[in-house]
C-alpha cells in the first residue's frame, strides 16, 4: 500500500516551516513600515495643511471647480459682521 499526501487527506494539514514563518514575519515587518510611513506622511502639518485647503476650497467651489457666488457673499457678509461688532467693541 501507498503512502498517501497530505493533498488527499483534506482534514490533514502540514505544519509551516520555520522558512515559511520567517517570510510572513518579514513580509508583515514590510506591510507594518509602510504603513507607518503612510501615517507619518499624512500627519505631517503640511499634509495637514493641504487637506484643510482643499476643504474650504470645496466650500466655495461647485464639483466642476467653478466658484459658488452665494457661498462667497455670505462668507463676506459674516466677515464684515464679525469686523464691524470687533471694531464697534473698540470704541
Amino acid at each position: 500500500m501507498s503512502e498517501a499526501t497530505p493533498a488527499e487527506h483534506p482534514g490533514h494539514h502540514r505544519a509551516p516551516s520555520l522558512v515559511d514563518l520567517q517570510a510572513e514575519v518579514v513580509a508583515a515587518r514590510e506591510e507594518l513600515v509602510a504603513s507607518l510611513d503612510e501615517l507619518r506622511s499624512q500627519t505631517e502639518p503640511k499634509a495637514i495643511l493641504a487637506r484643510g485647503g482643499r476643504a474650504v476650497l470645496g466650500v466655495f467651489t461647485d464639483e466642476y471647480g467653478g466658484i459658488r457666488p452665494e457661498r462667497v457673499a455670505i462668507a463676506a457678509v459674516v466677515t464684515i459682521g464679525v469686523l464691524a461688532l470687533m471694531f464697534r467693541r473698540r470704541r
